[in-house]
């Protein structure tokens, strides 16, 4: 991550307190991160600069899942990006299981952490995951896939919050053209995965508010049903995607 207060890069390995000590007398500086803490959906999760911080609109995501799991019971939930583990955490009373995918080890501790704190009894795995790439071949009878990936055009900085600097660039940027090349990957991974014998599947994104058309116009290339839904404000950044029948 850059430090974007002083222009040097944050050092591999540098101690995350330290760091988070020296730029808290930024005035930018998140006050989540100051306080390690933020309530979420009606909880409370641990989070550290390792970690986005949660926005409001991605509970309009998590409303829609919980009444997904409602109607297709047992149901597995796989949190792709997890995270600090916000959306898998927030619909774990509502499935069989849950599973946390990460590329970030750092992110996969602080998931398990929250995890823990709220559903200690729970089945659960957290895999060191680039999108689907390290998930294991899935016998159940329904998935549900959960996903709120880095959309920000690469370095677009002109258009981000002056806080969000200091959030990981790792979960900010998703590509260099449009920002959705990591949803690309995606779906050409749910499309060649052994989702074979499982019964029903489906994907819920969140995507940048521009975004929309891009999505669309991916979605179309592999013949699945879908529909997008709005957030707050009325703009759909949302969409459900019927992977499966």
């Amino acid at each position: 991550m850059l430090n974007h207060w002083n222009n040097s890069p944050r050092k591999e390995g540098e101690n995350d307190i330290s760091w988070a000590w020296e730029h808290s007398l930024h005035p930018d500086f998140p006050e989540e991160y100051i306080s390690g803490s933020v309530v979420f959906f009606g909880r409370k999760f641990h989070i550290t600069p390792d970690v986005l911080i949660p926005r409001l609109e991605t509970e309009v995501l998590i409303k829609r899942a919980r009444k997904i799991l409602n109607i297709h019971t047992p149901t597995t939930t796989i949190d792709i990006g997890s995270g600090s583990g916000i959306i898998g955490v927030s619909c774990a009373d509502r499935s069989k299981r849950s599973i946390f995918l990460d590329i970030s080890p750092k992110a996969l501790v602080i998931a398990e952490e929250n995890f823990y704190t709220h559903f200690p009894g729970k089945k659960w795995e957290f895999i060191v995951s680039d999108l689907l790439s390290a998930l294991p071949t899935i016998e159940w009878n329904n998935i549900l896939l959960l996903a709120n990936l880095p959309y920000i055009k690469a370095n677009d900085w002109g258009n981000m919050s002056n806080d969000t600097r200091f959030e990981p660039e790792l979960a900010l940027f998703g590509g260099e053209k449009t920002g959705f090349e990591i949803y690309e990957r995606l779906f050409d991974q749910i499309d060649t995965h052994a989702f074979k014998e499982v019964q029903i599947v489906i994907l819920l994104i969140e995507f940048g508010y521009d975004q929309r058309e891009i999505a669309e116009a991916i979605i179309i290339k592999y013949g699945w049903k879908y529909e997008f839904f709005a957030d707050y404000s009325g703009i759909e950044r949302f969409c459900e995607v019927k992977i499966r029948p």
